[in-house]
């Protein structure tokens, strides 16, 4: 899709008339919130809310934001390409991205590409650590990445748009209007990123070539407030069209296009202290991988998601609410590699939060899914918070989890496997909280136990395919760290995020592949009047690329500086800025012999009116 067109699609939108980190998430009365279990029943969770401010300065992907402020750890087949996480030491399947309350990971590959999420599309961006399945189902072992689109119910006519240009030829702008009253919601959202991404390989006489890549994103949400309740619709399109480059001893000349759409209409409605919620949701992939773009041989595959959800809740107590949820998912795939299959689930839920003081709370989780070909686990969850002191407050949590096989591990041409099992994992955390006036630490140590791992391996007929063999064991810790100075105008404030990871796989007794031991992100920031300034520090330790532990990609620090402007022009605001990235000029790789970019810069201008 060329920059042009991308540019007169934002360009259209804005010309057109226009009518009028965080341990809790608090519910303003005039907030819709659509995943009200991530609101009411996460109080025993590290939950970390990516603010405005980092998400605008890492505007380009979701994988930059998390990359550089979260523990998580990406592996990245190159700057822009494929995108998948390690989270506490899972893999990538083992992590769910859920969207409004609705798990969205494929049910191709069974994992998001955080490449083609689009982060301006969100109110906000939680991360909750610890096991999910009894909320989320399948795949929310590590932990689970939140995109809520929250409608406010109030008196707002805003527009904002910003385009950057930066190196490598990047083009990429973005748009947003919100319109709303008392009554009524309506956000409109479009956004692009074009770039030839053809960066020099560091000390080699070689470029990051068949590189260039485009997205396009367009979300919409709306709601109507009324006496009883809530009616809302969320809306977003999606579609990117990648090369996939090369490593430094393959040239590539594949090519990548994908298209996905989700849909989501949600009633709430309240009557005294029983309430409930109805989802209907579409969500729609279809990609086409072809290996030679200059010829018309190409693989390609599509996937429909149809889901009813029923949410019933009722306050027995002023401090003691129950939920139960019946869930609906049928999806039908097919593919060039896998035929055409479907799948069937039902899903009963029940959760229990009880706030026994204002010290102390617990939840307890229950599901049981039916219907599927599978023997689906009973799972367990509870968690609880306890405010010690004023300063210092514990969580704890433990979970039963688990994984489906994905389409492509089940029907995969000349490889898959009928027989297949769910993985199964048992974890537990506990957090600490100190908190004295501006300085916040926390403290959380983890233990994953799985069983029944997907692994696919050399069959005796010489073909790969998946088998339940593998058992691993994940343990470690994280800490988070924040403070915040003020001197008159002058403003500082700091954070550190440090996570140690031991992922063993049991069968061979080694660590297991792409997983960094130690990781590390800090920032930060300065604030003088109209001026803002930050440094941004990423390390990742060694991680071993190969199952026997001998290949290895070498540990990394990346650092970036940025500084930016606002200043009123007719009363809005107006704010540029640069950032610049790998200012070291660092050669590095994140997937061996796969560089990424070196010193490169961005620049942008903000409109709010």
């Amino acid at each position: 899709m060329s920059r042009f067109y991308h540019f007169i699609l934002i360009t259209f939108f804005c010309a057109t008339p226009l009518y009028a980190q965080l341990d809790s998430i608090q519910e303003l009365k005039e907030v819709l919130i659509l995943d009200s279990k991530l609101n009411e029943y996460a109080s025993g969770y590290k939950l970390t809310k990516i603010s405005d401010t980092l998400i605008e300065r890492n505007s380009a992907s979701l994988t930059d934001v998390l990359r550089l402020n979260s523990t998580i750890y990406f592996k990245e087949n190159g700057y822009g390409m494929v995108s998948s996480p390690s989270f506490r030491g899972t893999n990538a399947a083992q992590t769910a991205v859920i969207w409004n309350g609705i798990n969205i990971n494929s049910n191709l590959t069974g994992q998001t590409d955080f490449n083609t999420i689009s982060i301006n599309s969100f109110n906000n961006i939680i991360i909750r650590s610890g096991g999910g399945s009894t909320q989320y189902g399948s795949g929310a072992v590590g932990g689970s990445i939140h995109l809520n689109n929250d409608l406010v119910f109030k008196k707002q006519h805003k527009n904002d748009l910003n385009i950057g240009y930066g190196s490598f030829s990047t083009l990429l702008g973005n748009f947003k209007t919100v319109q709303s009253n008392e009554k009524k919601y309506f956000d409109l959202g479009i956004d692009f990123i074009d770039s030839e991404n053809d960066y020099d390989f560091i000390n080699l006489d070689q470029k990051n070539e068949n590189g260039e890549f485009s997205r396009l994103n367009i979300s919409a949400n709306a709601g109507s407030k009324t006496k009883k309740g809530f009616l809302s619709w969320n809306s977003n399109y999606f579609v990117s069209d990648r090369n996939f480059s090369g490593s430094i001893t393959a040239p590539s000349n594949d090519n990548y296009k994908d298209i996905t759409t989700r849909n989501l209409v949600s009633w709430k409605t309240n009557r005294n202290k029983l309430s409930s919620t109805l989802k209907v949701a579409h969500l729609f992939e279809r990609y086409r991988y072809s290996p030679n773009k200059e010829k018309e041989f190409f693989f390609e595959g599509k996937s429909n998601t149809f889901i009813g959800d029923y949410l019933l809740e009722y306050n027995l107590l002023d401090n003691l609410k129950i939920s139960s949820v019946l869930n609906y998912t049928y999806i039908n795939s097919e593919g060039s590699n896998i035929g055409n299959n479907d799948r069937n689930t039902l899903a009963a839920v029940f959760l229990l939060k009880h706030q026994v003081s204002k010290k102390l709370s617990y939840g307890l989780n229950l599901r049981q899914e039916f219907l599927n070909e599978f023997k689906n686990p009973f799972l367990v969850a509870f968690d609880v918070s306890y405010q010690l002191l004023n300063w210092y407050s514990v969580t704890l949590n433990g979970s039963k989890n688990y994984r489906v096989p994905t389409f492509n591990d089940l029907f995969w041409d000349a490889g898959g496997n009928k027989n297949l099992q769910p993985e199964t994992s048992y974890q537990a955390d506990f957090g600490n909280k100190f908190t004295w006036k501006n300085f916040q630490f926390q403290l959380n140590a983890f233990y994953i136990t799985s069983t029944n791992l997907i692994k696919w391996q050399p069959s005796d007929s010489g073909l790969w395919m998946p088998i339940n063999i593998s058992e691993a064991e994940n343990y470690g810790a994280e800490v988070s760290a924040n403070y915040l100075i003020a001197f008159k105008e002058h403003q500082f404030s700091t954070s550190i995020n440090y996570a140690y990871t031991s992922a063993i796989d049991k069968e061979k007794d080694k660590q297991l592949i792409y997983v960094p031991y130690h990781k590390t992100t800090s920032l930060l920031n300065y604030t003088f009047n109209n001026i803002s300034a930050y440094y941004q520090l990423l390390y990742n330790g060694t991680v071993f690329t190969t199952t026997d532990n001998l290949g290895i990609v070498e540990a990394y620090s990346v650092s970036n500086f940025g500084i930016d402007y606002t200043f009123q022009k007719n009363k809005f605001p107006i704010k540029i800025g640069i950032k610049l990235n790998n200012i070291f000029n660092k050669y590095y790789e994140n997937v061996a012999y796969r560089p990424m970019p070196n010193r490169n810069f961005q620049t942008f201008i903000n409109f709010k009116f």
